[in-house]
């Protein structure tokens, strides 16, 4: 079938990769990847059957990379002329397409509008990018209620809609062929860490805090790309494993004890499979998951702290429910709702 140029999806890491990916059922746009993560989106490529197209990624500064983005981005969209222009998030891939949009006053959808945290360094660049794109946006399809309140409150002037987070809809497709089979016979915790905003001393603590809990527990770590990362694990000392694809990651997520992670996806992951989560960060964007009582915020980025926490509240019992961030029909909404404008 032939691509579409009334639509294009501005997309460059794996998370962004699969939360678009319910939509491709529905909709056939153009899809432009800029590279941000093209180490770890080659297995969701295969999972979800997307092609790749135009790789923009350039190894620079923050600020560099995101001109450089604009730029490029922007010389595509001039040759593609399309009708609206999709973004998901708060990356820099997103948010230099929503510029992009803007400046070619073409109409910006905004997918999963409305997260906060109120605070701009925790996580950054992250919040300052998703404040910035729900300003200019012209469609907010909010995943949840407390997302709407907050684009309600500050008074976007989009158009905002209930929708659902469609990272529930890739994951309950997916889910179905995780398997039954544990990937490892004994006892394990899951446990993802990469944010910026953590680099440094506390990225630090948190990995010594995961390499006293590895003496309680196996800790399955899957190593990131980002060299700073990788940088505070061989400070440290710890184990990983290498990075996972996405049907693989689920399935370590299914069979686990619990998860630790800093990673807003994994926090929508997590109550699909009825797991605690000790989130390792002092904020979320994602309130829901702390309200329901399936996970916990860092008060201290110390190790003992940290690791007090984590076994404090892997001791808890939670009520299973149903996955607050959506049900499973985010992109049947989604697309219902562009329908209607046409």
């Amino acid at each position: 079938m032939k691509k579409s140029k009334h639509d294009v999806f501005i997309y460059g890491t794996r998370p962004e990769h699969i939360k678009f990916s319910p939509l491709l059922e529905f909709i056939n746009p153009f899809l432009l990847f800029t590279g941000q993560q093209i180490d770890l989106i080659q297995d969701s490529a295969v999972s979800f059957d997307c092609n790749l197209y135009h790789s923009v990624h350039s190894g620079q500064s923050l600020s560099s990379y995101l001109g450089s983005l604009i730029q490029r981005i922007d010389d595509e969209i001039k040759i593609l002329q399309p009708k609206r222009i999709w973004v998901q998030g708060d990356t820099t891939s997103a948010y230099a397409g929503a510029l992009v949009a803007r400046l070619n006053k073409i109409e910006l959808i905004h997918l999963e509008a409305g997260l906060r945290t109120y605070n701009t360094n925790n996580p950054y660049p992250e919040e300052n990018y998703r404040r910035m794109i729900d300003s200019i946006s012209d469609i907010l399809f909010a995943p949840t209620k407390t997302a709407v309140e907050n684009l309600q409150n500050e008074k976007v002037q989009g158009k905002i809609h209930l929708v659902g987070n469609t990272i529930v809809d890739a994951l309950e497709k997916v889910k179905k062929d995780s398997g039954i089979f544990r990937p490892i016979s004994k006892k394990y915790v899951l446990a993802t860490v990469h944010r910026r905003e953590s680099f440094g001393n506390d990225m630090i603590e948190i990995f010594k805090a995961l390499k006293r809990l590895s003496k309680d527990i196996k800790v399955i770590i899957p190593l990131h790309s980002n060299p700073k990362v990788k940088e505070a694990i061989k400070q440290v000392g710890l184990q990983t494993v290498k990075p996972m694809s996405y049907p693989e990651f689920l399935r370590y997520l299914k069979f686990s004890e619990y998860v630790l992670s800093d990673s807003g996806g994994v926090q929508e992951e997590a109550p699909s499979f009825g797991k605690k989560i000790i989130v390792l960060r002092k904020t979320t964007e994602r309130p829901e998951i702390i309200e329901r009582g399936y996970g916990i915020l860092i008060k201290k980025m110390r190790a003992d702290c940290i690791y007090k926490q984590i076994k404090d509240f892997s001791k808890l019992e939670i009520t299973k429910m149903a996955n607050p961030f959506g049900d499973g029909h985010a992109a049947e909404k989604i697309v219902e709702i562009i329908n209607d404008m046409k």
